[in-house]
């Protein structure tokens, strides 16, 4: 199961389908689309991809994880 976190980075609106991977554990980007443009994580610089992947932790952890309570 994908879930998809949305927000707004530098007045451009961000779609990320995002899933739980059962081998690592970890949240891995499926796809992403800027401006509904196709988007690459990679084409952002480093603190970019840090604080869109910290955004993406916290909006599994509030709305998804099983400590969510929902």
């Amino acid at each position: 199961m994908t879930f998809v976190f949305e927000t707004k980075v530098a007045d451009s609106n961000v779609v990320v389908e995002y899933v739980l991977s059962s081998v690592t554990l970890l949240l891995k980007i499926v796809d992403m689309t800027v401006d509904g443009k196709f988007h690459r994580l990679n084409w952002m610089s480093k603190k970019g991809q840090v604080n869109l992947m910290d955004d993406v932790e916290r909006d599994y952890l509030d709305n998804h994880s099983p400590w969510a309570g929902k």
